[in-house]
């Protein structure tokens, strides 16, 4: 064999060899995973993150223990001259003056610059995962994320089938819906599958209708909105046109819901400290409200197109006319950006999600909007009236129920389809009737899973479920359920009274409600959600006369 010969074979070898380099990875790609399990990407909500200092590495939001403190201890003195004073707009000049830069001092951190941009560059989450749960000490991945979905999830379709998604919310959501796409590529390029079932929690609702409007949902097998703000929240849309009212009886109850204890907001009642300084409040709002909004509520909060996107479709032009009277730090050509971007949510996103979902379902993929609903809403706003999970109103959480007004009740008859047993949703109106679970009595992304008979096992369904599923698909889980936090139990809600669940109201079921009250029978928790004919959580014998009541009206 000759030289020349010599060079033309080792030349076709390594030829080869490079082809079989560049075919191979081709191939791996092409790799699928049969275990009949979609991957899931959780997409976390606002303030579910912690962010650190990464020159310091102390977290800066949620703050630190260290932080409030020192601005409380700070505060002291400026609410005592206030307090003594004859409280005149002079004396709440004096006062903003030393407590807005306390207030400032700590939002500092995660406020946006007028052009977009996070004021400090050197803040970051505390982490992002980007590849799927195993990969990572699992421990730390819970310390995180820090809540129980995750649990659930990775019981549902195991580690390396589970991403989470951490959201910065300083970033406008359009922006984040890249990342999304990313994590839904990569996803699909690592797990094996062609499909990836993805939920938005809360505010994780908002970046998820961002990346279905910018990408599609042909990656997608599941749409799960869990208590999403993908239509608004009222009470932001209220505070960015303006209007800020302090509800005492809603601040009671809220307590009430958050401890689960009336004696505690009884306790705080009967001392007439709130009564006493809510007055004080009022006149700050109306000696102050310009400067409140100008020197604080703005350049913290006004230039963070997410939280623009809180803001209702039916609220944003108000809201906008109103807000950019305050923008002074915005430079025009600033402003002008910065409308276009919060407009091109509200136009492009908010006002289309509706059809986008319905659309999504036609086309073979399952969506599910999961609502929560019965507790009392932060009492900062004339929204504090309308029930929800605490954060979000029921009405946006659902896409658009008609919902009663908390404590109130709706009238409608409860035997019709849509209409809830307690009569407190109607679901007809939703964009996705069909598709729209609601939850009572559970709040804001208060995932369990501490056993089978907890929330988390809905979830565990309802993010796996096959395109056709509905709410007649699974009688454990109908349309309407009821929470026991405590029992750590998700129920089906029977017809309110039904205590016997014969699907009737009558004397038995009265009876049953008082013998429960003595202790002489044991109600289950879908009794009691039955029972609970007021809807405050617990069973006396204010309920056994309502359902008398209801009876007669009935006879």
């Amino acid at each position: 064999m000759t030289i020349k010969m010599s060079k033309r074979i080792f030349s076709v070898l390594m030829a080869a060899v490079l082809m079989a380099g560049c075919v191979l990875p081709a191939f791996a790609a092409t790799k699928t995973c049969d275990c009949g399990k979609n991957p899931i990407l959780v997409v976390s909500g606002f303030s579910q993150y912690d962010f650190v200092d990464t020159n310091t590495g102390k977290k800066v939001w949620v703050p630190e223990t260290g932080i409030l403190v020192d601005a409380i201890t700070k505060a002291v003195q400026p609410l005592a001259t206030l307090l003594a004073s004859d409280r005149t707009k002079k004396d709440y000049d004096t006062f903003c003056d030393e407590f807005f830069p306390l207030v400032n001092g700590v939002l500092h951190d995660v406020a946006v610059n007028p052009d977009g941009t996070p004021v400090n560059d050197y803040v970051e989450l505390v982490d992002q995962f980007t590849g799927p749960v195993s990969k990572y000490d699992y421990a730390h991945v819970r310390e995180v994320f820090n809540n129980e979905i995750v649990d659930a999830v990775c019981e549902a379709v195991g580690t390396d089938h589970v991403w989470l998604y951490g959201l910065d919310w300083r970033v406008d959501p359009m922006e984040l819906a890249d990342e999304i796409n990313e994590y839904v590529q990569r996803i699909k390029k690592t797990s094996g599958h062609d499909k990836v079932s993805i939920c938005g929690i809360s505010m994780g609702g908002i970046v998820m209708s961002c990346y279905l409007t910018k990408y599609g949902y042909d990656d997608i097998s599941n749409i799960t909105m869990m208590s999403s703000a993908f239509t608004g929240i009222e009470m932001v849309g209220a505070l960015f046109n303006g209007r800020i009212n302090i509800d005492e009886k809603g601040l009671y109850q809220i307590i009430n819901d958050s401890v689960g204890d009336e004696g505690v907001s009884n306790a705080l009642e009967s001392t007439g400290l709130l009564s006493r300084l809510l007055p004080i409040v009022d006149d700050l709002l109306k000696y102050e409200k310009d400067r409140l909004y100008r020197e604080v509520f703005v350049p913290n909060f006004g230039y963070n197109a997410g939280m623009w996107s809180f803001v209702p479709q039916d609220l944003f032009d108000s809201a906008e006319k109103q807000m950019i009277q305050y923008m002074d730090s915005a430079s025009k050509a600033e402003l002008t950006a910065f409308k276009q971007r919060i407009e091109a949510y509200h136009n492009d996103v908010q006002a289309n999600i509706g059809d986008l979902l319905k659309q999504a379902q036609a086309d073979g993929v399952c969506v599910a909007v999961v609502s929560c609903y019965n507790m009392q809403m932060p009492p900062v706003s004339e929204a504090s009236k309308f029930t929800g999970d605490q954060v979000i109103e029921t009405m946006h959480s659902s896409g658009y129920a008609t919902v009663a007004l908390q404590g109130k009740t709706l009238k409608v008859d409860a035997t019709k389809p849509y209409v809830s047993p307690d009569k407190m949703i109607d679901a007809s109106t939703c964009y996705l009737p069909d598709n729209t679970w609601f939850i009572k009595n559970e709040q804001h992304v208060g995932f369990s899973n501490a056993g089978k008979k907890d929330n988390g096992e809905f979830y565990k369904w309802i993010l796996t479920a096959p395109a056709d599923t509905d709410i007649n698909s699974n009688p454990k889980y109908p349309q309407f359920m009821s929470y026991d936090a405590k029992a750590k139990e998700l129920v089906p809600m029977n017809l309110l009274g039904d205590v016997d669940g014969n699907g009737l109201l009558s004397i038995t079921d009265a009876k049953l409600i008082l013998r429960h009250i003595v202790g002489s029978t044991t109600l289950t928790a879908e009794q009691l959600a039955a029972a609970d004919m007021n809807s405050d959580t617990e069973v006396t014998v204010v309920d056994a006369k309502l359902l008398l009541k209801a009876i007669a009206e009935r006879v």
